[in-house]
Order: structure tokens, then C-alpha cells, then sequence
């Protein structure tokens, strides 16, 4: 339950973030877009901390995602398109962010995570595809023997 004004200040912080946003975007030259989305997703992972609510981090995180791989592309940082490894790594980053800070989490951020970071690597160079080509198959056969074992119980404590 929010506190009386709460609401006020809510709108308050999120019209200045915004303003703030706009700001930048005249200042900064080609990284606008991408201060936009870390503003917008700053805000997000902000109230999700303020307030425990897992619903702020997935929005926040895909933000700050977007915005970094953003700065990769227009930064020049990598050559080619770099905007799939930075959504990756903000679905990754919900996964490690929620398990760090409460403790548990979902699985479910690991799934597009990995798929989104792999793809995004494979397509930045020959080398990194043809590791990505070798290493998937190898990664379901360690997740499938992960399952079979705890499945037959092996490795629980008695």
C-alpha cells in the first residue's frame, strides 16, 4: 500500500527522469537513443529494488539490455550487429539480478537469455559461429544429463 502522496511522487520522479532523458538526447550525439533506454530501464530496476516487485525488473532489465547493446553498435565497440547480445544479456541479467537480491528467482530469463546472447555472438564473427554451432549441442547434452540425474536422485543428499 503506497502512502498518502506517493502517487505525486511516483509521477514526480518519473517526469523528471523523463525530462532528464530528453535533455540528454540534445546533448548527446548518436547515443540518445541509447541513454533514453537506460534512463527508462534505470527507472525500472530502481522501483523494483524500492519496492520488491519482480514485474519492474523485467521491463527494466530488457531496457538496459536494448541500451547497451545500442552503445555497442553506435559505439563502434564490435562490428556487426550487436543489439541481440545486449537484449541477452538483459534477460540474463533479471535471472542474476533476482537471484542475487532475493535470493530465488525463475528460471525462465535463461532461456531467451542464452539463445539471444549465443545468436548475437555467433553472428559477429566466423569463429564465434562455429563455436556456437560446436557448443549448443554440447550444452543440451550437459542440461539433459543435469535432468536425468536429478531425476534418478542422483547426487541428493540423504
Amino acid at each position: 500500500m503506497m502512502e498518502p502522496g506517493g502517487n505525486r511522487a511516483l509521477a514526480g520522479a518519473v517526469l523528471v527522469v523523463l525530462g532528464l532523458g530528453l535533455f540528454a538526447l540534445q546533448i548527446v550525439g548518436g547515443l540518445g537513443d541509447a541513454v533514453v533506454l537506460f534512463l527508462i530501464g534505470g527507472v525500472f530496476v530502481f522501483f523494483y529494488f524500492a519496492r520488491r516487485i519482480y514485474g519492474l525488473l523485467i521491463p527494466g532489465c530488457i531496457l538496459l539490455g536494448l541500451g547497451l547493446g545500442r552503445v555497442g553498435e553506435v559505439g563502434g565497440f564490435a562490428s556487426g550487429d550487436v543489439e541481440p547480445v545486449g537484449l541477452g544479456v538483459g534477460f540474463l541479467s533479471i535471472y542474476l539480478i533476482d537471484s542475487i537480491y532475493r535470493g530465488r528467482t525463475h528460471w525462465w530469463p535463461l532461456i531467451p537469455g542464452l539463445i539471444l546472447t549465443l545468436g548475437g555472438i555467433a553472428r559477429l564473427s566466423a569463429d564465434a559461429q562455429r563455436l556456437v554451432a560446436v557448443g549448443w549441442p554440447i550444452l543440451l547434452i550437459l542440461a539433459g544429463l543435469v535432468l536425468l540425474a536429478g531425476g534418478l536422485g542422483i547426487g541428493r543428499r540423504v
